[in-house]
């Protein structure tokens, strides 16, 4: 898989139910070990809670799924929230919402509709990016022709990450261009003066 939907960062959002808070945290993982990391956190932060519901989308194939009821009735927490991940495609996200109890029963029902939106409003508040699987390279080139590569370097598509200086200068860049039609490009400004030594690929949102 080349591409795949995530969310742009980590994200709160509260609403207020019939005296209930909802408290919906967003995280990005991408190890299941993480979710109990990341609960752990929301119990720091939101010490003393009634309930810390879950849901997870492990996996750029999706396939690794988790959710917690964390002690709500069966099926009306943990499920309503990965259901919110599912239908919006997202992979490598947690969203826990921390309830703090206000009295008032909400039924089956009610408590589907409150943890569905608190999930939701928890997901559009940190938005919705496509990881596209990028190529890094770290390319060296003479100080001679710095400001020519680096000019060609300064356009959509690409980010140079850093530049190390030494006998020659070293510009470690990412991309989401095709790969050898970007080196070609480079090998054809620098006549074949450079050095490009491709690093392992990751997901990046551009």
């Amino acid at each position: 898989m080349m591409e795949y939907l995530s969310l742009s960062k980590c994200a709160e959002n509260e609403i207020v139910i019939q005296k209930s808070r909802f408290i919906g945290l967003a995280y990005l993982i991408a190890r299941e070990e993480e979710i109990s990391l990341c609960i752990e956190d929301a119990k720091v932060r939101y010490p003393n809670a009634s309930h810390y519901c879950f849901g997870a989308v492990i996996g750029i194939d999706g396939l690794l799924q988790r959710f917690s009821d964390d002690g709500e009735p069966s099926g009306t927490a943990g499920m309503p929230i990965l259901q919110v991940l599912l239908q919006k495609n997202l992979k490598n996200v947690l969203v826990v919402v921390v309830r703090y109890f206000g009295g008032i029963k909400l039924g089956a029902g009610g408590l589907v509709r409150a943890y569905t939106r608190a999930a939701t409003e928890t997901v559009n508040a940190a938005g919705i990016v496509k990881m596209v699987l990028s190529s890094q390279a770290v390319v060296t080139v003479p100080y001679s022709l710095l400001g020519s590569v680096e000019y060609f370097l300064r356009q959509p598509g690409i980010v140079i990450k850093e530049m190390s200086y030494g006998e020659k200068v070293d510009i470690h860049l990412l991309t989401n261009h095709d790969w050898n039609a970007l080196t070609g490009k480079l090998t054809d400004i620098c006549s074949g003066n450079l050095e490009i030594k491709r690093l392992d690929s990751v997901y990046a949102s551009w």
